[in-house]
């Protein structure tokens, strides 16, 4: 895909902290002209108004548009009202970017969900979560010319009225080769790490568990304790983190960069996802699992439907949670085992094979030249 004008619908704002839609449009950007859409920062006083678009430039080819919405709480009125708002906001949107768009990559279920608006665009829309609230995702995948999901668990939910294609989390090898060297807190020779949002699904009981049992280790806590850009209002609770805290072996890093984050993985030597067993199917497909990978390191993971099938050498998932406690003591006794060379090169390799660019080529040729295969 190249020498396009794309823009890219994202249900989390540009900011510090980059998923998949950030690193898509990031990568998007070196052959293409990318506009990255966030959501609307809040409505007109005038229904008839404009949404007062602002474009920002982040890098050579990288814009971000904020905007407002033309009524307020636009996503609970009526279908027909939304739609036609949409319409209106869609074409407002169009003539901000002032340049013919080739290319519409929609992440976002609840916006813009009759892609139609978008006049003479090819259309994508790409789910890389599961969106119960979404009352009109039906019409986003159908009303979109390819239709992409990161799971066939995600997939299947929609199986009864359009087949998707199934692209798999892809690995921001460009920004993990520019690693840095952190000085990591701790005492300890052994460091965990656990990467994310530190939201209320993560099984904290279980971390807390493993932190006290295991003085010895270091565990590094890496991410937004508040809200991000990427999450509001599905926080860690106050007194869960404090309690937390009281241990001197577990160290809250906050947010890194997204260029010095394999740095800091790179730093430790076990890598956790730890997600409770009543929110397995939502977290089926986690996107830090790929600079894990690429790490080298082992990673300790409750089940995670997307990798069944993958080498169990690649990510060590145990179904159980209260069975990971006696995996984590294993893997601490036989360290040097789990992180031979051999087993570290084929992880690493497996990141290596599903790289950002390598992603966006395939799908170029599915959206523009008709080509039908999951990758």
């Amino acid at each position: 895909m190249e020498g396009k004008t794309i823009l890219v619908i994202s249900p989390e704002a540009w900011g510090s902290n980059f998923v998949s839609k950030h690193h898509y449009a990031n990568y998007l950007a070196q052959k293409n002209n990318v506009y990255f859409l966030n959501p609307a920062s809040g409505f007109s006083k005038n229904p008839l108004g404009t949404i007062k678009g602002q474009l920002t430039e982040i890098k050579p080819n990288l814009t971000v548009i904020d905007y407002i919405n033309l009524l307020p709480r636009l996503n609970n009125l009526p279908k027909s009202v939304q739609k036609n708002t949409y319409k209106r906001q869609a074409k407002q949107i169009l003539n901000l970017i002032n340049a013919k768009v080739d290319l519409v990559w929609s992440f976002d279920p609840f916006r813009y969900f009759d892609q139609a608006v978008w006049t003479n665009c090819k259309t994508i829309y790409h789910t890389v979560d599961f969106h119960p609230d979404a009352q009109f995702e039906k019409d986003i995948v159908l009303s979109s010319d390819a239709f992409f999901g990161v799971t066939e668990w995600i997939l299947k939910d929609h199986n009864a009225y359009r087949k998707g294609i199934k692209i798999v989390h892809a690995a921001d090898l460009d920004g993990f080769k520019n690693k840095t060297t952190p000085q990591l807190p701790g005492v300890n020779k052994i460091r965990a790490c656990y990467v994310g949002n530190l939201h209320k699904h993560i099984d904290y009981g279980l971390l807390l568990d493993m932190v006290k049992t295991h003085p010895n280790v270091d565990f590094i806590i890496i991410g937004p304790i508040e809200n991000s850009n990427l999450s509001a209002g599905n926080k860690v609770k106050t007194e869960t983190l404090n309690a937390l805290k009281t241990n001197p072996n577990i160290h809250f890093i906050g947010s890194v960069p997204p260029p010095e984050l394999m740095g800091y993985i790179s730093a430790c030597d076990i890598n956790l996802v730890l997600f409770q067993k009543a929110h397995e199917k939502i977290h089926c497909s986690p996107h830090k699992l790929m600079g894990y990978f690429y790490s080298g390191n082992i990673t300790l993971s409750n089940y995670i439907d997307a990798h069944k099938n993958t080498d169990p050498s690649i990510i060590k998932m145990i179904p159980e949670q209260k069975d990971i406690p006696a995996a984590f003591s294993q893997i601490i006794e036989n360290l040097s085992e789990h992180n031979a060379a051999d087993i570290r090169a084929k992880r690493t390799a497996f990141a290596k094979a599903n790289g950002y660019a390598s992603k966006i080529e395939k799908i170029g040729q599915i959206v523009f030249n008709d080509a039908k295969k999951d990758i």
